[in-house]
């Protein structure tokens, strides 16, 4: 195989694993924006798997509910306030 013939899978192959890398970061953004007041609760035990989400961020969730992290899956739960 010719050396021109791996530049293209090269060049998807770093493409996929920057997209892959950036993308938590654009996800702490995006969770670090807390438009509603409270803490998420702590689920303390261990997940075997993780669900499928059921919300994506705090301004999808009804009333004062948060997306946290909690019995394996991001869902909207009633927040901790202090």
């Amino acid at each position: 195989m010719k050396l021109s013939g791996l530049v293209a899978p090269t060049v998807t192959l770093l493409l996929f694993l920057c997209l892959h890398v950036a993308r938590p970061v654009w996800q702490r953004r995006q969770q670090g924006e807390s438009l509603k007041p409270g803490y998420c609760p702590e689920f303390l035990l261990e997940c075997p798997f993780i669900l499928l989400p059921l919300c994506e961020c705090d301004r999808r969730c009804p009333r004062m509910k948060k997306c946290c992290f909690y019995n394996c899956r991001k869902q909207c739960v009633e927040p901790l306030l202090d």
